[in-house]
Parts: structure tokens; sequence; C-alpha cells
């Protein structure tokens, strides 16, 4: 039987697909497939290949605290975790990833889990970044509620960067806080929190490390503007032709839809964000739904193609994935 978390994400990709081809006929759809220029394709799955690599050359930076990792071995498990995160619901595949590296390098996994939160948090300012350039850019990228937006965003993850830096620099009261809180659990799991507690504290000690961390703040964008590329690569081949700034809007939309439960590779999601944005720029409805079906291809191919590689390179199987995220039989 499926679990509530894969039924709440088929009903909503059910629900987004409704609303995002609601307004399109098939006559429409069928001649904007036509149109499209197929060759754009190869650089945009490319680029989705090279956004996987600089994502563990990142990674490589915010683990060094804890182990000096070859790049190669945090590529496999990139490529396994990404895999992961479009087949399964609730991103579990960050939970692979961490489980991967920690096996295989010997290191604590809540620490390497800790790792891949704050790359979370550093991911976000990126996009934060992001959104800034179409506000820069004039009204028509920078309506008053996405200034609002923005600014709550940044309050929220300046919140979260705050709570990670006092967990890591005061790791006795954050223990002493997670003793009181893990209190009226039965001792055996309240053993296993605590220890899992102190080595996710023991993973952020990249805020210990200036070089790691400015290291890594800096390569955060860096990891993103290759699906900003891609993005815009496949507007031009859909005959789509807006400034880049929207490109760069349009990743912001695609990652904070992509929250939301959805079914496997995000079907749904995409297609009405994609929809409903370029539909602020005067994009035909049936262009638009072009563009993201295209786009959902172009991020699933290169990502389920890596990550089997990845799979066989490690030496994994989708029952072990299967084990690892608790979904066993």
């Amino acid at each position: 039987m499926k679990s509530w978390k894969t039924i709440l994400g088929i009903a909503f990709s059910a629900l987004f697909l409704f609303l995002a081809f609601r307004a399109v006929h098939l006559g429409e759809l069928a001649e904007a497939f036509r149109r499209v220029d197929y060759l754009y394709t190869i650089p945009a799955m490319l680029l989705m290949f090279a956004s996987l690599w600089i994502r563990a050359f990142r990674w490589r930076y915010l683990l060094s605290p804890v182990k000096v990792i070859a790049i190669r071995s945090l590529f496999y498990a990139v490529g396994v975790g990404s895999m992961v995160n479009i087949t399964f619901p609730a991103r579990l595949g960050e939970v692979v990833r961490a489980h991967a590296i920690g096996t295989k390098e010997q290191i604590s996994r809540s620490a390497s889990f800790a790792t891949i939160v704050v790359e979370r948090v550093f991911d976000g300012f990126a996009l934060l970044f992001f959104l800034m350039v179409p506000v820069l850019f004039g009204s028509l990228y920078s309506p008053g509620w996405l200034r609002d937006a923005e600014f709550l965003a940044i309050a929220g993850y300046l919140i979260a960067l705050a709570v990670l830096i006092v967990l890591r620099n005061r790791p006795d009261v954050a223990m002493r806080a997670a003793a009181f809180v893990f209190k009226p659990l039965p001792e055996a799991m309240r053993n296993k929190l605590f220890t899992i507690a102190g080595s996710f504290i023991e993973g952020l000690k990249i805020f210990r490390r200036s070089r790691s961390m400015i290291t890594s703040v800096v390569l955060s964008p860096v990891v993103w503007l290759p699906t900003v590329a891609m993005i815009y690569c496949l507007l031009i081949g859909t005959g789509i032709h807006l400034p880049v700034q929207v490109s760069f809007l349009l990743l912001v939309a695609l990652c904070i839809g992509v929250i939301v439960p959805s079914a496997p590779g995000y079907v749904g999601n995409v297609q009405f964000v994609c929809v409903g944005v370029l539909k602020l720029f005067g994009v035909p409805a049936g262009k638009a739904l072009t563009f993201s079906i295209i786009y959902n291809g172009c991020v699933l191919v290169p990502v389920l193609v890596t990550g089997l590689v990845c799979l066989l390179a490690e030496g994994l199987s989708f029952k072990e994935i299967r084990g690892i995220i608790g979904m066993k039989k």
C-alpha cells in the first residue's frame, strides 16, 4: 500500500497538472512542440550534469572540516541522492546521500547530514541573490509582493543561519536543550536521539573554518548558474524570447514550487509554476506548457542516468536504498 506521502504527492501533482492544462488547447500544444528546436536540449542536459558536478565540488569544502574526501566519491553520492529525490517523496535523497558518503568514508552520517543542512542554507542565500537580479531591473520584474517576499525570506534565512552558528559555537547549550526536549521519551530512543544530535552539531564545524565557509558561500551561486543557463537555453529553443533576468526569477519560482509534495519527477508542480510565471510576461499557455515539459525531461534524463551509473559504481541497489529511507517492506 502506498504511503500517505506518496498519495498526497500524486494528489497535488494531479491538481497542478489540471490547472496547467485547463486553458491549453491540444492543437496549440502540438503546434508549439512542432516549433521547438530540439538541438537546444543537448547543451541543456549537459548543463544539468555540470550542476551535479559543481554541487559535489562544493560539498567537498563543506565536508573538509570533518574529512577531506575525493571528488569522485562525493559525485557518486550526489548522483544517487539526486536520483532518489526525483523518484521518492519528501527529498529523501538527502538522507541517502548522507548515508552513502558516511558509510563509504567512515564518518558520522549525522555529521555528513549536518553539512547538507548547511548546504541548503547557503542555497537559500544564493537563490535570494538571484531573486534580486530581476528586482534590480525595473518594476516589470519587481511587483510589491515580490519585494515583500524577498525581505521575509531573507529574515528567515538569517534566523536559520544564526541558529546553526549558535549550535556550533555553544554546543553545551545546544546539548542541554536537546536533553530537555528528549527527556519525556523512552530511554533507548532518548539516548539514540541524543547521540544523533551530538554528531549533527559536530558536523557544523564548517563555521569554525573561515576559508571553507567563504569558499562554500562563493560556490553556492555557481552551483545554480548552470540551471539558469539551462532555463534560458530551453526558453530560446521553445521560441520564448525573454530577457535573461526572467530565467533567474523562474529558477527561484521552480525551487519554491518543488517544495510542495508531488509525484516523482515533480511532474505537475513544474508545469504549474512555468505556466504561471511565464504568463506574467505574456507567453501563451501552450508555449509555456511545452517549455515546462521539455525542461522536466532535460532535468530527469541526466539525473536518472547519472544516478543509475553512480548507483552501480557504489554497488548499491534499490532494495538497499528503500531500507536506508525506511521504506523496506
